[in-house]
């Protein structure tokens, strides 16, 4: 039952949007309304499968600690799950093996864990927890098409049926508070615009980022659960990850920066894989058995909607996840930015249960998403070609960050404290802490 204290029961909350931010949005207003519906435009796969509304779905999705954290206290039994699946437990130090622009970063043990499998599973497994809770109403093939409104509140959304889409009573589409969790394609500018809304300003960083992704059965056993190359800035804008999935497979996935996108051909893939900063990662291939076609993936710019920046904001009606706030995937910030959105949103509803929401969240919500989208778009801007408006101050700020990276490819320690941080595990200014850099500056 909702857990409002002595204000009045909520009655119904819609969220839009069947991804990792939409589960974990509903998951959260089961706490505070009788009834959730979770439309999506797609039909929604009976299983583990790729989601058509993800088109990135083949490729690596990293579940960083914090992330994982949430996910594991909204989903109690959702570790089980994934375990008996095949997911596999990682060690974000001691079973990765990181290679650096700086070398390669020191292996030892930590607290920094999570999962790894494909994002199919993931969703799958959330969802049909969230499915279990009675109150939850997951409709597939139900297009939102625009906002109901009274006055200066929302009350409800208005869909389009796609072909096989259930058809919901009027009383359904009408609620208290709606949830944009719609991802990249979100379209809520639209449909604030069509209420006489202002659209909001964007800031759009794009370093020109593609994808190339394969998943493989490997021959040999490696040493690790997680090899990750990285690119050079200014020398080779080429870098990729292996990553472990259930199925006894690997996701294979190569990034290039600037344009230089890695080829979706049999010889090509091999040819961009031959040539990172290391050939680790093409020897993994060596002997290695291909499971699927390539696929590639290209839509990477980090999009920042700045909502809370407006001036007008109708009631009942948020947007979080990357419907407010996209990251360069490569990252691998989405899912778990996502799961820190779902915090801030249970909170909210704590703290006014008889105030709806609106411009406050997004005021908040922005002030989260500010780090990772900085982290992002910061380091995006190194790379020749990349679009958008570097800060000022951004290079010295980059040779800092690098003898902080090239600190921790010699101090478990820094090593530590730096993967904290990417994880979301501690703020930024954690970096820069006197005791980091004074270990990053006198060092050779």
């Amino acid at each position: 039952m909702p857990t409002s204290g002595s204000a009045p029961a909520r009655r119904r909350a819609i969220v839009v949007g069947g991804g990792i931010a939409g589960l974990l949005a509903a998951r959260v207003l089961t706490r505070h309304f009788e009834r959730v519906t979770l439309l999506d435009r797609d039909a929604l796969p009976a299983g583990p499968d790729p989601r058509a509304g993800a088109p990135q779905s083949h490729h690596v999705h990293v579940l960083l600690t914090r992330g994982w954290q949430i996910l594991s206290d909204q989903f109690p039994a959702l570790g089980d799950a994934l375990t008996a699946a095949g997911a596999h437990e990682i060690d974000w130090l001691d079973d990765v093996a990181w290679h650096t622009p700086f070398g390669q970063a020191p292996r030892v043990p930590s607290p920094l864990r999570s999962r790894a499998c494909t994002r199919g599973l993931l969703e799958y497994h959330a969802r049909a927890a969230l499915l279990a809770d009675g109150r939850v109403q997951v409709c597939s093939g139900l297009e939102v098409t625009g906002l109901q409104a009274a006055g200066d509140r929302i009350v409800g959304v208005q869909v389009h049926r796609r072909s096989g889409a259930p058809e919901l009573a009027p009383d359904d589409l009408r609620a208290e508070l709606v949830v944009d969790a719609g991802g990249r394609a979100s379209k809520a500018p639209t449909w604030l615009a069509a209420l006489g809304y202002p659209e909001p300003a964007e800031t759009v960083i794009d370093a020109q980022l593609g994808y190339a992704t394969r998943l493989y059965e490997l021959r040999a056993r490696p040493g690790w659960k997680v090899l990750y190359v990285m690119g050079k800035p200014g020398k080779n804008p080429r870098g990729g990850v292996v990553y472990p999935v259930e199925g006894g497979r690997h996701i294979v996935t190569l990034v290039g920066y600037g344009g230089v996108f890695p080829p979706v051909d049999e010889a090509g893939f091999l040819d961009f894989a031959g040539a990172l900063e290391t050939p680790a990662l093409r020897d993994v291939l060596a002997g290695a058995a291909p499971c699927t076609p390539i696929h590639g993936y290209r839509k990477t710019e980090n999009r920042l909607r700045h909502y809370e920046r407006m001036r007008r904001w109708p009631g009942g009606f948020v947007v979080l996840g990357d419907a407010a706030c996209a990251l360069n995937p490569v990252y691998g910030q989405g899912m778990s930015v996502a799961a820190v959105a779902a915090t801030a949103l249970d909170t909210a509803l704590r703290e006014r249960p008889g105030e709806p929401l609106g411009l406050r969240f997004q005021k908040r919500l922005a002030a989260g998403n500010l780090a990772a989208f900085m982290t992002a778009s910061s380091d995006d801007l190194r790379w020749p070609g990349t679009t958008g408006k570097a800060s000022p101050g951004l290079k010295v700020l980059h040779r800092l960050v690098d003898r902080i990276f090239a600190a921790a490819t010699r101090s478990p320690e820094i090593h530590l404290r730096l993967v904290e941080v990417l994880h979301l595990m501690r703020p930024s200014r954690a970096l820069f802490h006197p005791s980091v850099l004074r270990r990053a500056l006198l060092a050779r």
